[in-house]
């Protein structure tokens, strides 16, 4: 009975015209899948290279001891966990008043928010629950688990990634920037 379903002709009909072509679409989109990755692979490296330079370039600028953008990616460099910036990330609650930089690292995202000095970030923060970055009664607009950092000028939330990048991301921020040499 097996035998006679596969010297049916509508079996080899079946089995014969659509097998090729089949295999032709399957080959075809595990390619143009394997051609999409590859892309995207060179896109990630490219950013994280640019991140490197410009790590590269912060470095030798004159301690202040002020956040910028610039130096929140240096810092993330120097902590190993392959920055990148999100050029069309959310710019992050309302409640911050600045725009925050987004960056993606670590396997999550750091959402850092740069004030004109720690007088202007303190009137932010001072009012936010420090486990949330939230103001009381609000819901926390990040997925937990989250850090929370606040340091000078800066204000930052660090979410998702392994809870060692977290920390390691909280770590590198926390220990704050050069102070400028006295006059």
């Amino acid at each position: 009975m097996w035998h006679s379903r596969w010297r049916s002709p509508v079996f080899r009909a079946w089995v014969g015209a659509p097998l090729p072509a089949l295999l032709v679409s399957l080959l075809a989109g595990a390619c143009s899948g394997d051609t999409q990755r590859a892309a995207e692979a060179r896109t990630v490296r490219a950013e994280i290279a640019r991140a490197e330079s410009t790590a590269t370039r912060v470095a030798t600028l004159p301690a202040t001891g002020l956040w910028t953008e610039a130096q929140v990616l240096e810092r993330l460099v120097r902590a190993g966990v392959a920055p990148r910036v999100q050029e069309k990330a959310p710019s992050g609650p309302a409640w911050m008043r600045v725009r925050a930089a987004v960056f993606s690292a670590g396997g999550g995202e750091v959402y850092a928010w740069v004030y004109q000095d720690s007088t202007a970030r303190r009137a932010v923060t001072d009012a936010l629950d420090p486990s949330t970055g939230t103001p009381p009664g609000r819901v926390p607009p990040f997925a937990s688990p989250m850090v929370f950092v606040v340091q000078n000028n800066l204000a930052a939330v660090v979410i998702g990634g392994s809870e060692t990048n977290q920390e390691r991301i909280a770590l590198a921020l926390q220990a704050g920037l050069p102070a400028a040499p006295p006059p």
